[in-house]
């Protein structure tokens, strides 16, 4: 009774089977798990073509003249000797050259390929597992730096909405409205980097196709800061950027204006707030 071979130890003796060196247990064996395996099938088939190749690549030669006489002779004088039922055996023939018995260096050579093509295999099945692990671990530092990027880009908008709201440059006005819900809102002004930042409170929606649009104003101009839209529950934060001199700002405003924003305000003031020296 055979055993079942594993993948691996059949992979193993693929190589022998090639040069007829498993005895026929062995050899059973083997040829169970082959017919059931499509890789080692096709590595087998793969070292018995080279064995194959190797072993009829040496060109026969023709046997000597005077052996061929000498069996001849022989076989003629043992024909001679024998019984009349018993026919001589035809020597038409014997001028052909005798099949060659491979010599021990073919086989030696034929295991040599076989040798090599299992190295072959061997290296091309490492290869393939280097170049599939090189890929995994590419793909795995790809989105690992997509996650630190991601982290670094929050932690930087953080960081920079800290120094917006407390830095020491940092000047704070307060917007007011009067109402059942009064909406609130505060407007942090840094200085050094031109950064402004809204935050409002209890804003009720805009108008069907109106927006709100923050102002700031000066004794010359009123410079508008973009638009917004607060959530459902009045909230809203505005940033923008803005080169204004210190002492410039005299107030800021917001206005409900169409939706887009206009180059003047045009709607009813809903917050507004003056600014402090």
């Amino acid at each position: 009774m055979t055993h079942p071979l594993s993948h691996e130890a059949a992979r193993e003796e693929l190589g022998a089977s090639a040069l007829d060196a498993l005895d026929p247990v062995e050899h059973g064996a083997l040829l169970a798990h082959v017919a059931d395996c499509a890789e080692c099938r096709a590595e087998l088939a793969a070292y018995e073509a080279a064995a194959a190749f190797l072993a009829f690549a040496v060109p026969a030669r023709p046997v000597e003249a005077a052996r061929t006489a000498r069996v001849r002779a022989r076989l003629l004088a043992r024909a001679a000797g024998g019984t009349a039922a018993s026919a001589p055996a035809p020597v038409a023939n014997l001028t052909r050259p005798l099949p060659r018995r491979r010599p021990l260096a073919t086989w030696l050579a034929a295991a040599a390929v076989v040798a090599f093509a299992v190295s072959a295999a061997l290296l091309a099945r490492a290869t393939r597992e280097r170049d599939a692990a090189r890929l995994a671990l590419r793909a795995a530092e790809g989105r690992s730096q997509v996650r630190l990027d991601s982290l670094g880009a929050a932690l930087a908008s953080s960081r920079s909405m800290v120094e917006a709201l407390t830095g020491p440059s940092v000047r704070v006005v307060e917007l007011t409205a009067a109402g059942t819900r009064e909406p609130v809102a505060r407007m942090f002004w840094d200085r050094a980097a031109n950064r402004w930042t809204m935050v409002a409170h209890n804003l009720p929606r805009p108008a069907q196709g109106k927006t709100y649009q923050l102002w700031l104003v000066t004794g010359t101009a009123k410079i508008s800061a973009g638009t917004f839209e607060p959530t459902a529950a009045g909230d809203a934060m505005m940033q923008a950027e803005y080169a204004l001199p210190a002492g410039a700002l005299q107030a800021v405003a917001v206005t409900e204006e169409p939706a887009g924003g206009m180059p003047q305000p045009t709607g009813p003031m809903v917050i507004a707030g003056k600014a402090g020296a």
